[in-house]
């Protein structure tokens, strides 16, 4: 406890008086609250648990998956999956409690309509209740001039349930929608138009709540991608209004840590409120993607008015009992790393338990961290907080009494389980700990980290799965514990077993006299938890009877005397309500691949000059990987102009690759792309090279010779991530020699060695069939000029004069 209370007084101390804010980048602080990328945030507490409903952030457009956070103590926060929606958007979810039924109902909504789930626990399981997985509730334009996005719900005093909605409400004659609900919540007794004349400047994110009989209506103005967005509100006597505009809330503060806040909840805790919003990341990211929670107080003044809410990096912090009983041996202590991609994201920020601040390496490979905790410690249980929680890292956990000789604490090399945090458990004793990143489920985001903990005791309060095992999971002599944050494995004690398809599913089959063990310490059936698998009996899958399974530190799966064909087993270290348990019952575990980081090198290489001047090319070989380009319609010709030898293209031509690109350069992978292009007459958009066939946001890499300013020389389908460059009609008729060169974070164009863009960038590539020149995948924009050259390498190179 002496050591507890001393850490809670250095933290107190580092976050300054109670009057004073602290720097984004100071120790302890609690603002944001969530270790990671999200926005749009519902804040509600359900029994004795706080849950956060949020758009998954730094993913693109808010492209998922589902997922909520939960704490007991509104500081330490679990990530926990959902198994809905399964939509491409998931965009500003809500989630209320309707004392009609009993029933809590999921709200959510992708361009431009909104969806309605209910279930019967707050994390589901959600089905639409209207049937369909993407049944709508509240199509666009539902209302007159409200167009249909960020539904939320407001319960009045009466039991009566609204749903407010809207974006791009700036419009003249344009507004919020409204409506009262019925009590199925599947469609609405009446609607209304609030329009922008009485909430002024009203854009979208409507939010609504009653105190002492009058109603306040808060939006968000401004855009979201930069420093005006901001929160104003308006009052009324009636839910529906009219309402009358009260001024600006909340807004970004003077040094532009805080940007852009908005898009806001209410948190009512017996007489104290709290408002929690997003806002941009620090340093800001390009197109204001990167969003994160924060919360601070709000209060009312004597005549019922809001008062002006100076948003915080210190935040509010706990607002009940620590769900964490020991402190964190890792704050602030002395770190070092493999590398540490600029001053901005230091190794430090790693040990400063501050979730505004992450500590990135500069590479994508095996980069590591070290921690000296200052003498040898206990240590029991390691938190790390890696930078995206919804997709699965591996890495390797070692501890060290003299920093030269390392011992295992956990290895994750094979984990395939995402989460926040990752927590790994021992029993040792050291004073340095080291963090290897070793890979994970998509190229192109290496091992960041927003925090590491380690604790002396136990500390077990994450709801977590611990156990999730599937057939693919056999190795032929163990059971891999690869989908469950306990890692190890199941022994194979006595007998056989074989992995198989069964009736549909990939099953582990134990033949007679066959037993499994699996043996944690914690473990224990005294503790709250639930064991669940799937076994194939009387033809059909069904749950299987685990009742004796579990004891005191094992699980042990016996075949008995016939044989058992299991699979999808799972123990969660904390008591699922039974439709939780069910759905578990019919449902896979969801196995995601490993990205593919072999790289390659060299994948594309084209050069003219391995051809004489005046050959007609049908079809080429590729001296990257194998493979080769055809022409599609009529063949190039090598012409010779100002000095280099060139594929002449004059609009008609096209080649297409008989390869596709590699796996490597999927997701958010560094790649170097380099080329000579001549065009004579450069048009709006001209595309020399189309590296992927998939057409949506941000999933392309395709190189262009364009006048367009905003996406001429690279385009990605993304608004702010394409890259263009002002002055490139001056090159009309002369060589250009283009240098792209992405390391997963910056990419940087040079055209003739000068720098012509460099901004912060996320690719979201898809796997692609082919590779078109001449034209994009699509067939247009044709290129009419010469091409010399063109490589592209699945690694970073930056560029060298």
């Amino acid at each position: 406890m002496r050591r507890l209370t001393a850490w809670l007084v250095t933290a107190a101390v580092s976050l300054g008086s109670a009057s004073a804010d602290v720097p984004y980048n100071a120790p302890g602080a609690m603002n944001p609250v969530i270790p990671g990328y999200f926005a749009d945030p519902t804040v509600k507490k359900f029994g004795d648990t706080y849950y956060m409903y949020a758009t998954t952030d730094g993913s693109g457009a808010g492209f998922g998956p589902a997922q909520l956070w939960s704490s007991k103590d509104f500081v330490n926060w679990t990530l926990m999956p959902m198994n809905w929606p399964d939509s491409h958007w998931i965009w500003a979810p809500d989630v209320m409690l309707n004392k009609n039924d009993g029933k809590y109902y999921y709200v959510y909504c992708q361009p431009c309509q909104i969806h309605v789930g209910s279930g019967e626990t707050p994390r589901g399981p959600w089905h639409n209740i209207l049937g369909e997985s993407e049944a709508v509730l509240v199509p666009d334009r539902f209302v007159t001039n409200a167009i249909t996005l960020d539904g939320q719900t407001f319960v009045d005093d009466d039991g009566s349930i609204y749903m407010y909605w809207g974006t791009w409400g700036i419009y003249d004659g344009f507004g919020c929608g409204a409506g009262k609900l019925t009590p199925d919540m599947k469609g609405f007794t009446e609607t209304r138009l609030i329009p922008n004349t009485e909430v002024t400047d009203f854009f979208e994110a409507p939010f609504v709540l009653k105190r002492n009989g009058t109603y306040y209506f808060m939006y968000s103005s401004g855009s979201c991608h930069d420093h005006t967005y901001r929160v104003q509100y308006a009052t009324s006597d009636k839910p529906l209004g009219p309402y009358t505009y009260r001024g600006c809330l909340l807004e970004s503060n003077a040094d532009g840590t805080v940007h852009g806040p908005g898009h806001h909840s209410v948190l009512q805790e017996s007489d104290n409120y709290y408002i929690v919003y997003h806002r941009h990341d620090n340093p800001h990211s390009n197109r204001g993607f990167h969003r994160q929670l924060c919360i601070d107080k709000l209060e009312f003044a004597a005549d019922g008015s809001i008062k002006p809410i100076t948003p915080t990096h210190k935040g509010i912090g706990a607002l009940a009992k620590s769900s964490v009983t020991s402190p964190n041996l890792a704050f602030g202590k002395s770190v070092k790393a493999s590398s540490s991609y600029d001053s901005d994201f230091k190794a430090e920020y790693a040990v400063d338990d501050n979730n505004g601040t992450l500590w990135r390496p500069k590479g994508m490979g095996q980069e590591w961290l070290e921690i000296d905790l200052g003498k040898k410690e206990d240590i029991r249980t390691i938190w790390t907080q890696w930078e995206y929680g919804t997709q699965f890292y591996q890495y390797l956990i070692e501890t060290s009494l003299d920093g030269k000789s390392w011992d295992i604490f956990a290895d994750k090399r094979d984990n395939r389980l995402a989460g926040s945090p990752m927590v790994d458990f021992g029993n040792t004793e050291a004073r340095y700990v080291r963090v290897t990143f070793t890979g994970g489920q998509k190229n192109g985001f290496g091992g960041a980290i927003w925090n590491i903990k380690i604790f002396g005791d136990i500390e077990e309060s994450c709801p977590q799965q611990w156990l999730g095992l599937t057939a693919a999971d056999w190795d032929g002599r163990r059971w891999n514990n690869n989908e469950g944050q306990l890692g190890g494995y199941f022994t194979l004690k006595s007998g056989e077993a074989r992995s198989c398809r069964v009736d549909g599913r990939d099953a582990l089959v134990l033949q007679p006299g066959t037993v499994l063990e699996y043996a944690n310490p914690l473990l224990s059936p005294a503790k709250p938890h639930t064991l669940s698998a799937m076994e194939h009996i009387n033809g059909k899958w069904t749950a299987a009877d685990l009742g004796n399974a579990l004891t005191d530190g094992r699980i042990t799966i016996s075949s008995g005397d016939r044989q058992l064909t299991i699979t999808n087993l799972r123990f969660y270290n904390w008591k699922q309500e039974p439709v939780e348990t069910e759905f578990d019952l019919t449902t896979d575990i969801r196995r995601m691949p490993v990205a593919d980081n072999l790289l390659n090198g060299i994948v594309v290489d084209i050069n003219a000059d391995n051809f004489a001047t005046g050959d007609t090319i049908p079809y080429f070989d590729n001296n990257g990987v194998e493979g080769y380009f055809e022409a599609m319609s009529q063949p190039a010709v090598i012409t010779e102009i100002e000095g280099k030898k060139a594929f002449k293209f004059d609009g008609s031509q096209v080649y297409m690759s008989s390869f596709a690109l590699p796996a490597t350069l999927r997701d958010n992978a560094p790649y170097t792309l380099e080329m000579w292009i001549l065009n004579p007459e450069i048009a709006e958009n001209e595309c020399i090279a189309d590296f992927t066939t998939s057409h949506d946001e941000l999933e392309k890499i395709m190189a262009v010779n364009g006048t367009e300013p905003r996406c001429g020389v690279m385009q990605h389908y993304g608004w702010y991530e394409d890259a263009g460059w002002k002055d490139v009609k001056n090159l009309e008729g002369k060589w250009q020699h283009v240098y792209v060169c992405f390391d997963g974070r910056m990419e940087r164009v040079y055209i003739n060695d000068n720098l012509v863009s460099e901004k912060d960038i996320q690719l979201l590539v898809k796997p692609s069939q082919y590779i078109t020149l001449g034209r994009n995948a699509e067939r247009d924009w044709p290129f009419t000029g010469y091409l010399h050259s063109l490589k592209l390498w699945d690694e970073y190179i930056p560029y060298n004069k």
